[in-house]
């Protein structure tokens, strides 16, 4: 945890005629708050937009497959999609109903936001393995059952490889080490 230096105090030991630093509780309490609703922020962000991405698709694709010869395949597309959508609401609300359970101490602030750091890398995860991968194999199965261009291929394949790529970097360089942070600042925290 970051605190700037004018949150810090000087104090001088007597006992051991050294120079010691005190933290300022409020400012430290009010750095946690900052950054558990930045957390809370940025899961609600990704939640709602999953959710009306994933509905929008579902709904293109229910549409496209009334429209199409090969309406099928999009029918199926369509369940996947709409099945994330339903999963993406019962995690959030679940997720929300679980932040009651946090007190408004300086410690349930702190496990606030490793809880919500947590759901992030959850979501990064889930979304590789029960997201990506699901719906990589359904295109590419599709594609290879009606018949598609290289460069289609070469695009999709991309899309999917890109995807899973930069999914993994976020959760890896991004969403693990603020939780790993938060977690040592508790661990300082619980020390003193």
């Amino acid at each position: 945890m970051n605190m700037e230096f004018e949150e810090m105090q000087k104090i001088w030991n007597e006992q051991k005629g050294e120079t010691m630093y005190a933290i300022n509780e409020t400012a430290l309490h009010k750095s946690i708050t900052r950054k558990k609703n930045a957390a809370s922020k940025r899961i609600n962000l990704v939640e709602i937009s999953l959710i009306i991405i994933n509905s929008i698709v579902t709904v293109v694709l229910i549409v496209d497959a009334i429209l199409d010869k090969e309406g099928l395949w999009d029918y199926v597309g369509a369940i996947i999609m709409a099945l994330t959508v339903v999963f993406l609401i019962a995690f959030r609300f679940r997720r929300k109903r679980n932040e009651q359970m946090f007190d408004r101490s300086m410690l349930g602030e702190l496990d606030h936001a490793i809880s919500n750091s947590h759901s992030m890398i959850q979501i990064a995860t889930l979304m590789i393995y029960y997201y990506l991968l699901p719906m990589s194999l359904f295109s590419l199965s599709k594609m290879l059952y009606q018949g598609a261009s290289l460069e289609k291929w070469l695009l999709i394949i991309g899309t999917f490889a890109l995807s899973f790529t930069l999914i993994r970097w976020e959760r890896k360089k991004m969403h693990i080490p603020r939780k790993k942070n938060l977690e040592g600042l508790k661990k300082k925290l619980m020390e003193e």
